[in-house]
């Protein structure tokens, strides 16, 4: 399988997770009311909480365009 469709487990907290074009993954976690967006190659996001139909569309937008490799883990 190659590695860009193998599956990988979520962190815990994360409710949804968009792959952007470099192969990194944007996670939005959160309770459902606010959502935090963080993207693991460029680390884009930060603390800013958005409206669950608000943090979609923004971590959408990023995954387009982002072109950053994730960060190492080892």
């Amino acid at each position: 399988m190659p590695a860009s469709t193998t599956p990988s487990v979520w962190p815990v907290g994360v409710v949804a997770r968009y792959r952007t074009v470099g192969g990194a993954d944007i996670d939005l976690t959160g309770d459902g009311e606010c959502v935090r967006v963080r993207c693991s190659g460029c680390d884009f996001g930060g603390d800013d909480a958005y409206y669950p139909p608000a943090a979609h569309r923004l971590a959408e937008k990023h995954a387009g365009k982002c072109r950053r490799a994730p960060h190492p883990t080892a």
